[in-house]
């Protein structure tokens, strides 16, 4: 699980330091304010981790070598330069976070590059945890089912930028085969309530997803947008991919959902976040963060809020929704809503 995380010269931020990491943490801001871009990030340092811990013994990648991959592959950077991600007006990118797990303890990894670079960092941590039991996951926006084959082909044969790696460690997922073995009571309480929304269960069926709705079944280009994304939570919990110590990083999880379907997957992540899953997700939605605001304060437990804002310099400011709903730029555009709504009522 992420403790700590220390941004520099990365895109548009001159620096970002984030100290306390929460079981839920949500990133606002307007669009063009680096919310995905630290969602990647955070990912990246994850998902390297875990596969070189995880990598076989005839396999010789460093993580250097591994995190350089990743990094290039899911960022897809212009002119196929690592250092196309350093901020313009900075010389050198920095990035340093602290993981701990079940048997590491506040392990941190650091590693930085310049403008010059091309397609491997070569600064980074000499020693990485072999110990550490990670597991990254990544929800991008775009839904994956209906151009499973499409993605698999653009990055495991053609190896070109298009859909970033986000989009085909998630297809890796869920092709992990589902077990009819029983999951835990509360992994189970969570994926009968997700499958209960649309009645329905996803499946695969020679090598294609099938939408099974009782004896029917659909196609994936037949199947709502919505429904394919909670499809794929239920999947990747039904093969355990999501299981306690997952990292679990979403973004817009509100996209094609009805509100109805966007309270009920608030819900059920949070339910996840009660058996120890870490969840990090970006949103533009009034419904997601209130929701949480009132899972935080009904339960008592803390839900960081990371609000971004434009300036002379990108800002984030940390509140807890435990403590209420802050001033942020999602419930400033509610409001004037809400009041052009009523000096039009004054006006009639």
């Amino acid at each position: 699980m992420f403790e700590y995380l220390l941004l520099e010269d990365l895109g548009i931020f001159s620096k970002l330091e984030w100290q306390k990491h929460q079981n839920i943490n949500i990133i606002i801001g307007e669009n063009d304010t680096g919310k995905t871009y630290i969602l990647k990030m955070l990912y990246c340092l994850a998902k390297s981790v875990e596969e070189y811990t995880k990598r076989s013994e005839s396999d010789n990648k460093s993580w250097k070598d591994i995190l350089s991959e990743k990094i290039f592959w899911v960022y897809q950077p212009n002119k196929r330069k690592l250092g196309e991600l350093v901020r313009k007006s900075g010389t050198r990118l920095f990035v340093k976070a602290r993981i701990t797990g079940e048997i590491a303890n506040g392990d941190e990894y650091s590693f930085s590059f310049g403008k010059d670079t091309k397609d491997t960092i070569t600064k980074c941590t000499d020693e990485v945890y072999k110990k550490l039991d990670l597991n990254a996951l990544y929800l991008p926006t775009k839904e994956v089912l209906t151009a499973f084959d499409a993605i698999a082909t653009i990055n495991e044969q053609l190896k070109i930028f298009g859909f970033d790696q986000t989009y085909q460690d998630l297809i890796q997922a869920l092709r992990i085969p589902t077990s009819a073995k029983k999951l835990d009571q509360p992994l189970e309480e969570i994926l009968d309530n997700l499958q209960n929304l649309f009645q329905g269960e996803l499946s695969i069926e020679r090598k294609r997803f099938i939408f099974k709705k009782g004896r029917e079944k659909y196609e994936m280009s037949q199947v709502a947008e919505g429904v394919k994304k909670i499809s794929i939570l239920t999947t990747l919990i039904r093969n355990r991919t999501i299981k306690p110590g997952t990292i679990l990083f979403i973004d817009e999880p509100e996209t094609n959902l009805h509100p109805r379907a966007i309270i009920a997957l608030c819900n059920m992540l949070y339910s996840l976040s009660e058996v120890g899953v870490q969840i990090y997700m970006a949103t533009h939605s009034y419904f997601v963060l209130k929701q949480f605001e009132i899972l935080a304060r009904r339960n008592k437990k803390s839900i960081q809020l990371c609000c971004l804002e434009k300036s002379e310099d990108m800002t984030i400011k940390f509140n807890d929704l435990k403590e209420g709903m802050p001033d942020n730029p999602i419930i400033d555009a509610s409001i004037r809503l809400y009041e052009e709504d009523v000096r039009l009522d004054l006006e009639s």
